[in-house]
């Protein structure tokens, strides 16, 4: 049956007494929302291209007048022009079939989605491709269950999973598929330029892919006790990796809720980014891995006593959580960010400016103040020591200034 939608860095070198200071950040202004709609007319899953000038997502509403069966379709929201682009029409209505979970190139030329039908309640899935500039659609699969997609940086990489087949490459260019020996993939994402994919297994494991070397890594092996690692996501430079656990692999969440972990790749350091002692997930992450962007009942910038599920981000370079929403009774989630760490996507039943929750889930576009790019600085030994044996000690929360 188909359902919806369904830290710091080990690079930082500094004295533990210090380093782990969160500085408060400045309140954004307020979010652009994007979907609009009413009852069963939802919105999910917004993807940014690199620099945030577009957002995909799908979408049961309609925006552009084409969409009259509220069947969900894949739209594409233009920055510049404040236009909405439908990409996809599927006829019957939302219980009949449509698209959804998409995916869009950096340079936003392509977008890879599922098309599924409903047929005896079960859902089959197909990965199409849609280019933007040539108006073109391209269907790459034939039906199946449990299909999933990535589309690289330049839109000419697709990665698609066919459910507990495999993953498999498709060149744009050649038209050709070629298999990877990823063992049991639930679900995957993919480095900007298609080098590196990151997935779970349906045994709760995270592994990264070398697409070059063919080298397997073990990110997090499956803890057992009915917990889970889940929904790992790689940055577009493949050097960082964030994902959720209810596991305790550093001993920083004895009481097993689910907390974001941040792997650096190339120290190949694992490192607790929230210690929420609530619920924190749907991790996503900037093109360099210094932004991180989730959703948390937590208390980690002081303004959620409450326990409301809100958007963070979190800030590497800063040390800082940021609450990106606030209000009663509502469901933030779904949060993205675009490569160059400057736009925040989500979608929520909520005015994120403390309004009360709607009836849908609609899309919001939100900015964090542009910074410039700035490289890590490798650690010290001790403190990589000290990470690694999981006593580098409790984040210090401070309310931002508002």
């Amino acid at each position: 049956m188909l359902s919806l939608p369904c830290l710091l860095s080990a690079r930082f070198a500094g004295p533990v007494s210090t380093l782990l200071l969160l500085a408060a950040s400045a309140a954004p202004a307020a979010p652009l929302q994007v979907s609009v709609g009413g009852g069963i007319g939802q919105s999910y899953g917004p993807k940014l291209n690199a620099d945030g000038s577009r957002l995909a997502y799908y979408s049961a509403t309609n925006p552009t007048g084409g969409n009259a069966d509220g069947s969900w379709e894949v739209f594409v929201y233009d920055r510049a022009s404040g236009q909405t682009r439908q990409i996809s029409d599927e006829p019957g209505g939302q219980f009949a079939g449509g698209n959804q979970t998409p995916g869009i190139s950096g340079d936003g030329s392509r977008v890879a989605f599922q098309h599924f039908i409903i047929d005896s309640g079960y859902g089959y899935f197909q990965t199409r491709v849609y280019d933007l500039n040539a108006n073109a659609l391209t269907t790459l699969t034939q039906p199946a269950f449990a299909e999933t997609s990535a589309i690289s940086r330049d839109g000419k990489t697709v990665a698609v999973s066919l459910g507990n087949v495999g993953v498999r490459l498709y060149d744009v260019a050649t038209q050709a598929f070629t298999s990877l020996p990823l063992v049991n993939p639930a679900t995957f994402t993919m480095s900007g330029d298609g080098k590196r994919l990151v997935y779970d297994t349906f045994s709760q494991g995270v592994y990264l892919y070398d697409v070059t070397t063919g080298a397997t890594t073990v990110i997090s092996a499956a803890g057992g006790g009915g917990g889970f690692n889940q929904r790992p996501m790689i940055s577009a430079d493949g050097n960082s990796v964030v994902f959720t656990s209810t596991f305790d692999p550093l001993g920083r969440n004895a009481d097993h809720s689910s907390e974001v972990f941040r792997y650096d790749v190339p120290t190949k350091t694992l490192v607790q980014v929230t210690q929420s002692q609530g619920d924190s997930r749907e991790a996503s992450l900037s093109g360099d891995g210094t932004r991180i962007v989730f959703s948390s009942n937590g208390d980690l910038a002081g303004r959620n006593a409450d326990g409301n599920v809100e958007i963070f981000v979190y800030d590497l370079l800063a040390n800082s959580f940021l609450q990106m929403t606030d209000a009663l009774n509502s469901y933030s989630g779904g949060g993205t960010l675009s490569e160059d760490g400057n736009t925040v996507a989500y979608f929520s039943n909520l005015d994120p400016r403390g309004g009360s929750p709607g009836s849908s889930y609609q899309i919001f576009l939100d900015t964090l103040e542009p910074r410039a790019p700035a490289a890590l600085p490798e650690p010290a030994s001790a403190w990589l020591a000290l990470l690694a044996l999981g006593v580098a000690g409790a984040m210090r929360r401070r309310q931002r200034r508002g």
